[in-house]
């Protein structure tokens, strides 16, 4: 269907071009909502701060380093110990916050000096930390403090100190995500091969895009170890200062969040020729998925099917139990960028759970891009939701469970759906195995908790109620009570009713009825054997005809051969053509290569990647003369196993066939992702 207004917005039409409802048929090249523009005016919402999004989200998660707000007091508290970014030496990054502490009267006559006497005052209270990172505010840029020449007499002050500067004022962009791409870019130019890491290991990747959201990062890192990778830098979960300086000498970059670092990726590919995997690190079986990559990388494969041997061993059983409980539930998923696409197939596929519902507040249209080609139909994509819209998807797709953070939590909750914070967790971490076994144990708790229907018992109902006289005793408390236990066990039963199916329907879903398949894969023998066996009798008169018979058949007037032909090669086309769209079908639903920031950069990946799945299906030896092409062949690979699992068709096809599908998917998703892509940041020359 057409962009769609919700009702509460027919005073502000321009949200029609932000809200969407997918339907059957239909992708990204007929319908993308406009994201990553200024907020309208009146829509009772707020994208988020550009100066947050480089301080909060990426700097101040480093744990070695100063991280100093020049401006009011305000902007360093409000983005200081609000997310659970822990690390391993003792959480000093949650501890401190710094700032210059502007007031009045240095607005009107300005904070250079001020900001210099902070930073001298930060190093000397912290002696042991040579690194400092400083942020301009609103207030200071629009004032015209030159923040630089302060950090280099600071620097030839000291001496052995190193600081990092980030130009970027909350007014700057319409979100956060400006904060993402300066810091980024700033990063790259400045500070990136100025440092030289020790190399400990022959095989060396950087980890961009986690910020250790309650131990993620120490999920990842446990994974590596064991199968001997060494990360260079954390992009920046439990990273230092230092080891970002140090990215430019790792062998692959594995990305999580594109939205918030895929910049640096990218410019590492481009300066240094550090190929990009994207992985998605939340969900069970993605988890599998970035492992195999990583060995299929370093062709360490059996190391990797080591560790994934080892964590589904230990978590597996508990994941199906959640599973017989979440399957067919509702979610709709309000968090940032990332989370949506990161975690609809995720929630589908490992827990059975319908995705219903997504908004994010700073992604960009390739955010979208990616969240609706894996999205189902009739889900609904909002970008920079409010609160009056909330309320009527709320109304429309009446979800068990909202993804969200605490702000929107607080709305929802007031209504009794139950949330589970997106944003910081709640009992995290929530990557790789025993994140997934987390996330899901939440949504358990909450979506099964008797507290949310309590909390639907409204007392003030009930008229003259005695007087208990306060000692508990009284026949309104008693009766209330009784009514409360009555509640609690009712739910109890209900939940118990939910989660155990009989045997006879969980059979009826994995086991289909002989009767139903067999007439798709045994075709019975009555029919069969007129094309095949032909009696001799039969077969005689045809192959030994008189000579006069014969002759008007051999020799058939090309004009009368001409059509058979054409029709068979009209039927082999069309073969290869479905062929092809149920594999870019999977592509679109699973593969994060297709849609990296720029139109090069995509068609780039996707004839590499596709190529080398070509030479994988049809047994050609495959050559890897760089890091790039081991980053094609990573993805290649996982992809060619995806095929032939799901495919059973490949194992009739001939080498040249499979190439022609291969062949005519590219076509397809260049088509899709490229061409006519409405997404208008593809062409930009600079990330």
């Amino acid at each position: 269907m057409p962009m769609k207004l919700f009702k509460c917005d027919e005073t502000i039409p321009e949200r029609e071009k932000h809200i969407y409802i997918k339907e059957k048929g239909e992708d990204t090249t007929q319908f993308l909502p406009s994201a990553h523009v200024e907020t309208i005016p009146g829509s009772l919402s707020e994208r988020g701060c550009s100066y947050c999004g480089a301080k909060l989200v990426i700097g101040g998660v480093l744990k070695d380093t100063i991280q100093l707000i020049h401006g009011p007091v305000g902007c360093a508290y409000d983005t200081w110990h609000t997310k659970r970014y822990p690390s391993d030496n003792g959480n000093f990054q949650l501890k401190y916050v710094w700032s210059s502490d502007m007031k009045e009267q240095h607005v009107v006559f300005g904070g250079e000096k001020l900001l210099k006497k902070a930073m001298l005052e930060a190093f000397a209270e912290f002696p042991d930390i040579k690194r400092m990172m400083v942020y301009t505010t609103c207030s200071t840029a629009l004032i015209g403090d030159d923040i630089k020449p302060v950090v280099k007499e600071v620097e030839k002050e000291l001496g052995d100190v190193d600081i990092f500067t980030v130009e970027c004022p909350g007014f700057a962009g319409v979100s956060q995500s400006k904060g993402h791409h300066v810091f980024n870019m700033g990063w790259m130019t400045d500070k990136v091969g100025t440092y030289e890491p020790e190399i400990t290991s022959p095989y060396t990747i950087n980890v961009i895009g986690d910020y250790n959201i309650q131990g993620d990062t120490f999920v990842l890192e446990k994974y590596m170890e064991k199968m001997g990778v060494q990360i260079i830098a954390h992009f920046t979960g439990n990273g230092t200062y230092d080891s970002l300086r140090g990215m430019h000498r790792a062998q692959l970059n594995v990305t999580n969040c594109a939205r918030s670092a895929g910049y640096i990726a990218n410019e590492l590919k481009k300066k240094y020729g550090i190929p990009r995997i994207d992985v998605d690190t939340w969900g069970f079986d993605y988890a599998k998925e970035g492992l195999r990559k990583i060995g299929a990388f370093f062709g360490i494969e059996d190391r990797a099917e080591a560790v994934i041997a080892e964590e589904v061993a230990k978590y597996e059983s508990k994941l199906a139990w959640y599973k017989e409980r979440l399957t067919g539930k509702k979610v709709c998923i309000w968090t940032g960028g990332p989370r949506l696409w990161h975690w609809t197939k995720a929630l589908e596929d490992d827990l059975g759970m319908k995705v219903v519902a997504m908004s994010s507040k700073f992604g960009h249209q390739e955010d979208f891009e990616k969240v609706i080609a894996r999205g189902e139909e009739g889900t609904i994509y909002i970008d920079d939701g409010n609160e009056l819209e909330f309320f009527e998807v709320l109304e429309m797709v009446k979800p068990d469970l909202v993804l969200t953070g605490p702000r929107v939590g607080a709305l929802v909750k007031k209504l009794h759906l139950p949330y589970v914070n997106g944003h910081g967790y709640h009992n995290g971490p929530y990557m790789g195995f025993e994140g997934a076994v987390n996330m899901a144990r939440d949504m358990y708790n909450a979506i099964y908790s008797p507290l949310m229907k309590l909390a639907n018992l409204d007392i003030r109902g009930q008229q003259n109620l005695p007087s208990t006289n306060g000692n508990g005793n009284g026949k309104a408390t008693k009766e209330l009570s009784e009514e409360v236990v009555s509640l609690v066990q009712q739910q109890v039963k209900e939940a118990t009713s939910q989660v155990k199916q009989p045997a006879k329907e969980v059979a009826s879903q994995v086991q289909p009825q002989a009767k139903e398949t067999a007439p798709q894969v045994q075709p019975q023998a009555k029919e069969v054997a007129p094309q095949v066996q032909k009696p001799a009798k039969e077969v005689a008169p045809q192959v030994q005809p008189q000579a006069k018979e014969t002759a008007p058949q051999v020799q058939k007037p090309a004009k009368e051969a001409a059509p058979q032909v054409q029709v068979q090669a009209k039927e082999i086309a069309s073969y290869i053509q479905e062929r092809a769209a149920e594999v870019t079908k999977l592509i679109q639903e699973r593969c994060l290569w297709q849609f990296h920031s720029r139109a090069w950069d995509r068609e780039e990946n996707i004839n590499g990647v596709l190529n080398m799945t070509a030479q994988i299906l049809t047994g050609e030896k495959v050559v890897l003369e760089t890091l790039i092409d081991r980053g094609f062949y990573a993805d290649a690979k996982i992809l060619a196993a995806d095929l032939e699992i799901r495919f059973s068709w490949l194992n009739s096809m001939g080498n040249s066939q499979k190439k022609a599908v291969l062949e005519s998917v590219k076509g397809m998703l260049i088509d899709i992702v490229i061409t006519k892509s409405k997404n208008g940041e593809l062409h930009y020359s600079l990330y």
